[in-house]
């Protein structure tokens, strides 16, 4: 019997060895050993198993600890199944912040904030008057009994407060200076309190998501990419990704899980793309969980027994269903460009009709029939649509364009350069940059812009404003060069009707931009000189990546810097890369 014991013993420190390697793959297990080991343990309590972080909850469960699942009072009794159970917490409760931990411990609550009560309101009401419309995570009824103390919470909400007021701060104009830093702040010190070894809920997978949408407004991509990247690995563990079958969630609870899992897909899609990485995400075939519902948001709540009919008008959900089903199809491009020996202009044109295919079969593509009789944040989805299209064909076109310049700047002279498919394609990519270009200049001078998108609009006129830069280093001399040193010019006058103070991340593009333009200068100078071998910069083959592991990045663009602006105090394009 006793030999019986041991092994059953020795079978338990294999599979806690084994959790424990591949929670810590980094080697820190024998730290962690001790640290066990020398801790005081109470011997008065009893060993209970139902919080084994061993045990596997099934995906048709309902979520522990989700605040999202209900929007009335929570009852005084409700049979075992449907009561929500709160996740252990382990050392959070240890926080030294008392009001913390009052907070975590009492569902009645009044949230511990920095602002005076209106200021609070008034950044509440910007989140969901502005930032909710684009990027609808939360459910705001749901919210807000949370935050009068009418509902029981998340261990977590307040940190959920916190960054939402952080937004709502940074939306609002007239806010005390640096407020809506200080809230981000507090809510990163209380997400620092959280063991990320549990499983979560659906509240964390929120703050993570909106803590990172933050830090990259404060050009912080690390920090952003960490946010996105552990909220997508959370809401994978959730099982948030494939289609719910249990009895025991709500029509609300379903459809909150929707919404929670294609916000996060749409963010780590942006972030990758943005930043040049791989997607992070499951593979398409292994996602099974529906689309969000065209549904207004009064329409289900938590007593709803009969899901809604969908309605064919705009609701604040259009966007995200729209953009989570575009980036389906742009994923799909992303991971096979990424995995593409190289790039050809058959490529380019095959990805083209995917895309218009997209445009045609989709009956969610919004569009713009009478500026004067929609809202606001509609204009504002159109126009993120609009230019997340145009920066992913741009962007497909730039392998063939900087392979291009790197023959130029050779003086290879390759056959290859006379392919009237090469021709045709760069032809192709430059009319679009100047569509791009003056789209976005004209929305800057009339101030047709938000301060949600105005980032991701910089990051799409950057994008268009390489091509004719290229198209003028590579051929000074050519007759193209006349109209994109226009084009150059109308975003650079575009640029100084910008007045941006709150956006650290829009603040650098424009950096950038302005960096830009020189290299622009200096390249349209050396144009009116001729095109001796003096006015080139040459480049050997090491200057420019063979790879298409980068193709969304920007690490080749050290091609476009100039010898004479080096020693300069400007920005170069390798430090973009890094923000």
């Amino acid at each position: 019997m006793s030999q019986q014991h041991l092994t059953a013993v020795e079978n338990r420190l294999q599979l806690l060895e084994s959790t424990l390697r591949r929670l810590f793959p980094t080697g820190e297990i024998d730290a962690i050993t001790r640290s066990l080991l020398t801790d005081g343990v109470s011997t008065d309590q009893s060993p209970s198993t139902s919080d084994s972080p061993i045990s596997q909850v099934s995906v048709d469960d309902p979520l522990p600890s989700d605040p999202m699942i209900r929007d009335d009072v929570f009852p005084n009794s409700s049979p075992a199944c449907e009561t929500e159970t709160v996740l252990p917490t382990g050392t959070e409760l240890q926080d030294k912040n008392p009001p913390f931990n009052s907070f975590l411990t009492d569902p009645t609550h009044t949230p511990e904030l920095l602002g005076t009560s209106d200021e609070e309101s008034e950044f509440l009401e910007n989140y969901f008057f502005h930032y909710h419309t684009l990027y609808p995570i939360l459910h705001e009824g749901t919210f807000r009994l949370e935050y009068k103390g009418q509902i029981k919470v998340s261990p977590h909400w307040q940190i959920l407060a916190s960054i939402v007021l952080a937004i709502g701060a940074w939306l609002t104009a007239h806010a005390r200076d640096n407020l809506d830093n200080m809230y981000f702040a507090k809510a990163q010190n209380m997400v620092r309190n959280v063991h990320f070894t549990e499983k979560g809920d659906i509240t964390l997978v929120q703050i993570l998501v909106l803590l990172g949408e933050f830090s990259k407004k404060q050009a912080s991509p690390e920090q952003s990419g960490h946010y996105i990247g552990t909220a997508v690995r959370m809401a994978v563990v959730l099982n948030l990704h494939l289609k719910p079958t249990s009895p025991y969630l709500s029509e609300l609870d379903k459809e909150i899980r929707r919404r929670v899992w294609w916000s996060v897909y749409c963010a780590e899609s942006c972030s990758a793309k943005i930043y040049g990485r791989p997607l992070l995400l499951p593979e398409d075939m292994l996602i099974t969980v529906e689309p969000v519902s065209n549904i207004h948001e009064s329409a289900l709540q938590s007593s709803t027994t009969l899901f809604p009919a969908q309605t064919d008008h705009p609701t604040v959900y259009t966007g995200l269903i729209q953009q989570s089903s575009y980036h389906r199809m742009a994923n799909k491009i992303y991971r096979r460009l990424l995995s593409a020996p190289s790039i050809t202009p058959q490529n380019v044109h095959e990805v083209d009709q995917m895309i218009d295919a997209w445009h045609s079969g989709s009956s969610l593509c919004i569009q713009l029939i009478d500026p004067l009789s929609v809202p606001e944040w509609y204009l504002t989805t159109h126009r993120r649509q609009t230019l997340c299209d145009r920066s992913l064909r741009q962007l497909i076109h730039r392998p063939l364009l900087l392979q291009w310049l790197k023959n130029m700047s050779m003086n290879t002279g390759l056959p290859t350069e006379r392919n009237s498919d090469d021709i045709r394609c760069r032809a192709n990519g430059l009319s679009m940059a100047r569509t791009t270009i003056g789209m976005v200049s004209e929305s800057i001078v009339n101030g047709d812009y938000s301060p949600l998108t105005l980032s991701f609009t910089l990051y799409a006129f950057f994008h268009a404003l390489i091509v004719p830069l290229i198209h003028l280093k590579a051929d000074p001399s050519s007759p193209e060069s006349i109209s994109c040193i226009q084009d150059i010019k109308k975003a650079e006058l575009a640029l100084n009707h910008l007045s941006i103070e709150r956006d650290d991340l829009s603040q650098y593009f424009i950096a950038v931009l302005r960096r830009l333009f020189l290299v622009a200068q200096t390249n349209s100078e050396q144009g009116g000189q001729g095109t001796s071998s003096d006015s080139k910069r040459m480049v050997n083959p090491h200057d420019v990546q063979s790879v298409p592991h980068g193709i969304f990045g920007n690490e080749c663009l050290a091609l476009l810097d100039n010898e004479a602006l080096r020693s300069g105090t400007g920005l170069n394009f390798s430090e973009w890369v890094n923000l």
